[in-house]
């Protein structure tokens, strides 16, 4: 052997890649990448429609709690007997003519199916005209509820632990027992007064509210629907919104037609006679999610009660919340 060949022992050769070996290698790599970016948008859309789930469902426990609270309270008035109550004063911006928020006869009314154009009118012919009606969405009820605070603000003679000197004023039920009670407005602090601190005297805050669908949350043009309310705040009316995603509020009125304190019937229509006939106020609730989900088509009709909503074709999910709700103090509120 040659030194040369000694020092530079032979070498095997090898290949490189062919082309149809680099296509398919390329071809195997961009399916693994394909799959990797559809799990990983799939786990994302997943994620956003767990969220946008949940988020429905505690806005819709949230909104169904609190009208809940309202009817089952509508109607209450310091615990006193309908005969005895107060006569109805003006308050600086009322809901309504013939000082509305105010006058107990009525603790519950309704406007069905709002249908637009104008200022709603009600049941019992009120028209609301605190309300901005050009913002209510159309098809879809309105529900106003006027009561007292469940808890005397003086109970008695004796403030409530938990209430503030505020110097806010409010409209509050003087209930003096060796007179008839009447509306007057203060400010709390000024329930800490010695005159006022008496064994014969309570004083309840008045409660009005209207609830309606707004088409929109915080600006006419981010679409989000929402539960509001038009609520006697201080000494006037003022508008402010509760839950978002609340696209439609339907009611039932069960109509206790023989005195017998159980419904006989339920009507989503009722008359002025038949309001005061209620006994049990059905709820149902339209969620909508704030977002769109990609990909999702909504092709379902919704039962609202004796009320069908048509399929709407877009991209948000929904869900229907239904409830019943007994009434304690309408009957004894004389509504």
């Amino acid at each position: 052997m040659s030194r040369s060949a000694a020092r530079y022992p032979a070498v095997a050769l090898v290949g490189g890649l062919t082309l149809v070996e680099l296509l398919v290698s390329l071809a195997l790599g961009v399916l693994l990448s394909a799959g990797m970016v559809s799990a990983y948008l799939g786990a994302k859309r997943n994620l956003f429609y767990e969220d946008q789930i949940a988020r429905m469902q505690e806005n819709g426990r949230y909104a169904m709690r609190l009208l809940s609270r309202e009817l089952a309270m509508s109607g209450f008035y310091g615990g006193l007997p309908a005969g005895t109550r107060a006569l109805p004063v003006p308050v600086s911006a009322d809901c309504s003519a013939g000082n509305w928020a105010l006058d107990s006869s009525q603790p519950m009314d309704l406007v069905n199916d709002y249908a637009g154009q104008s200022p709603p009118m009600s049941v019992h012919l009120v028209t609301l005209t605190c309300l901005d009606h050009s913002a209510i969405a159309p098809e879809t009820d309105l529900l106003a509820l006027k009561r007292t605070a469940a808890d005397a603000s003086l109970d008695h003679g004796v403030p409530a632990a938990n209430m503030s000197a505020s110097t806010v004023e409010r409209w509050y039920l003087r209930a003096d027992s060796d007179n008839r009670p009447e509306w007057v407005k203060l400010r709390a602090a000024d329930l800490y007064d010695p005159g006022n601190t008496l064994p014969s005297l309570s004083y309840w805050e008045a409660v009005s509210k209207v609830f309606f669908v707004r088409a929109y949350a915080n600006d006419k043009d981010d679409g989000i629907p929402s539960l509001c309310m038009e609520t006697l705040a201080g000494a006037a009316m003022t508008s402010r919104c509760l839950v978002e995603g609340v696209e439609n509020l339907q009611l039932e009125f069960g109509i206790d037609a023989d005195d017998d304190g159980v419904p006989n019937q339920y009507t989503a229509a009722p008359t002025a006679t038949e309001m005061q006939q209620t006994v049990a106020v059905r709820i149902h609730l339209l969620l909508r999610s704030i977002s769109k989900l990609t990909g999702h088509h909504d092709d379902k009709s919704y039962h609202l009660g004796q009320k069908v909503l048509a399929a709407r074709g877009d991209a948000y999910l929904r869900r229907v919340l239904s409830a019943t709700v007994l009434l304690r103090n309408h009957t004894a509120a004389g509504g």
